[in-house]
């Protein structure tokens, strides 16, 4: 009698040994953060007003030149690990601000959208961060969109067939042989049309590894500095002479910048 009294604690005992290994683990989930930081090469992009005449950078071409606008268009964030750990943005669009997800205009000249908060990230280890520079066609396709991609509330969309503007750089010259020195690079284009040889696809997919490993805990306060380089875009592979292009206003005009785009970002460090 006693080992049967044995042999059914023992039953019991590995029962609930069973039930407790195979129970689901609930995923526990942390915080991030993004901070991008505008520079000319090693100097912060500061703001000139409209008809300024102080030049405060230079290309590499040694031309002189202020910057009164600078902006782009983030989506579809995404961040990865080296032990499989994953994390994509919620990204949604709609008529109204609280249906449109995911889609962060970062504006030199507001400082706080400069920072984007990502939240629900499950625990882990991440390396890399990808995102696009743009507004994809899925998105363009849906129609009019409210918050910052509705263009009554200062989103940049040129019209449906050319999409929006992800990427705004304005300023003066003195080597702009426009009126008043001034330059202008509207980038965007979001697909590619055959026959039109003024439509293209410049909206780009960027892939950063971090310098350091982001541990991401349901405590952590961690935030990845990216750093975008202007003159990384301005003296690339296809390098900017302001007295021959200074104004760029249409797809296929700004695809060789688009192209220098893709190089201007960097993750300078994990805090």
């Amino acid at each position: 009698m006693k080992n049967l009294q044995y042999i059914l604690f023992g039953l019991i005992l590995l029962l609930v040994t069973f039930s407790a290994c195979t129970k689901e683990v609930e995923t526990e989930y942390g915080q991030f953060s993004l901070e991008f930081d505008n520079k000319v090469g090693t100097e912060a992009v500061v703001l000139s007003a409209t008809g300024s005449t102080d030049y405060p950078f230079a290309t590499g071409m040694s031309q002189n030149f202020n910057i009164q606008t600078l902006g782009y268009y983030i989506s579809r964030i995404e961040l990865s690990g080296p032990n499989g750990a994953s994390y994509s943005d919620e990204v949604s669009t709609g008529a109204t601000s609280e249906e449109v997800k995911g889609f962060y205009q970062v504006l030199e000249s507001d400082a706080s959208s400069k920072k984007i908060a990502l939240e629900n990230i499950p625990v882990g280890t991440y390396n890399k961060i990808t995102f696009t520079l743009g507004i994809e066609a899925d998105y363009v396709q849906d129609g009019a969109n409210g918050g910052i991609l509705d263009p009554s509330n200062g989103g940049w969309l040129w019209n449906w067939d050319s999409g929006y503007i992800f990427y705004k750089l304005e300023g003066t010259s003195p080597a702009s042989t426009k009126p008043d020195n001034t330059f202008k690079f509207h980038i965007g284009g979001w697909k590619e049309i055959t026959g039109n040889t003024a439509m293209t696809n410049n909206v780009k997919r960027i892939s950063l590894d971090f310098p350091t490993d982001a541990e991401i805990t349901t405590s952590s306060e961690l935030e990845a500095h990216l750093v975008m380089n202007l003159l990384d875009a301005l003296d690339g592979h296809h390098g900017v002479d302001f007295a021959t292009t200074n104004m760029v206003m249409s797809p296929a005009a700004g695809a060789d910048f688009a192209h220098n785009l893709e190089t201007a970002f960097m993750v300078h460090g994990i805090h």
